[in-house]
């Protein structure tokens, strides 16, 4: 605790671009550390951004066993969409649904169709991965995925499947990811979706982190936690509209929204002020 003072000291006598600097750079190592603890796993995942197109494998050695499969589920003159239905069911049915940070630590990564496969658990952007794989290895090469800012879903044959959305952030052309800007009612939808997903204690540490730094260099601890208090207590009260928004799938616009902006925003301008002004 001693160095931990004595370093505390040391960074409120620097010049105010060494303070910023340094703070914004160890705020942005907490914060990947937080919510990407797997560096193996973020780099795979930044390859994965910039080629989409790697992850649809269709060469992996379970792949035959998995259309052998699918097949026994279809009857003899099997139209187009029973084909759609029973891919679709299949991926459903063998990959259990698990949120990324649950199964990979990591908030967001996409594994490539044979990971998903073997690993048995994933969440939207897994199976859509999985099941794009399958249609492309029975023919359907023109099959490609689609995202809005909480699902991944695929379209196919001129359909959309796996729980298609109106807004699309995300379309595929020519292997290639065109990013589209969302309204400002699908960017709150998302943030009230992931709000209510989210490990609590990740997104905690995040905000008392950042109300410290912001705070930093006063010592007055009796002020610094109760603007903790206030944020955390506008942070609960968000977590109520999200998870009252997300059991109506309808985004609306309550008191708990307003109370929780109004106590969550204001304790870092108030730790900012009192680090400038009060000196205390």
């Amino acid at each position: 605790m001693k160095r931990i003072a004595a370093f505390w000291q040391w960074l409120a006598l620097r010049p105010v671009f060494f303070r910023l600097t340094f703070k914004v750079f160890f705020f942005g190592l907490v914060f990947l550390f937080v919510t990407f603890p797997n560096p193996v796993l973020s780099l795979k995942q930044l390859f994965a951004y910039r080629d989409i197109e790697a992850l649809f494998v269709t060469d992996f050695p379970e792949l035959p066993a998995i259309n052998a499969r699918i097949d026994s589920l279809l009857p003899p003159d099997y139209t187009f969409q029973q084909e759609y239905q029973a891919i679709v069911h299949f991926v459903y049915e063998n990959i259990r649904y698990q949120y990324d940070w649950d199964n990979w630590l990591n908030s967001e990564y996409w594994p490539a169709a044979d990971e998903v496969w073997r690993r048995g658990r994933e969440d939207c952007d897994g199976r859509a991965i999985l099941a794009v794989a399958i249609f492309r290895s029975r023919g359907y090469a023109e099959t490609t995925v689609v995202g809005g800012l909480t699902h991944l879903w695929i379209t196919v044959g001129g359909q959309e499947l796996m729980g298609a959305q109106k807004e699309k952030t995300m379309v595929m052309q020519d292997g290639r990811k065109k990013m589209r800007v969302p309204p400002l009612a699908s960017i709150l939808e998302a943030a009230a979706a992931q709000l209510d997903g989210y490990p609590i204690f990740r997104m905690v540490v995040i905000l008392l982190f950042l109300l410290l730094l912001a705070y930093h260099p006063a010592k007055n601890i009796k002020l610094l936690l109760g603007l903790c208090l206030a944020a955390v207590i506008g942070f609960v009260l968000l977590l109520d509209w999200a998870s009252y928004v997300n059991f109506y799938e309808k985004l609306t616009c309550n008191i708990n929204l307003v109370l929780g902006l109004v106590l969550l925003i204001p304790p870092y301008i108030l730790a900012m002020l009192a680090r400038r002004f009060l000196k205390t």
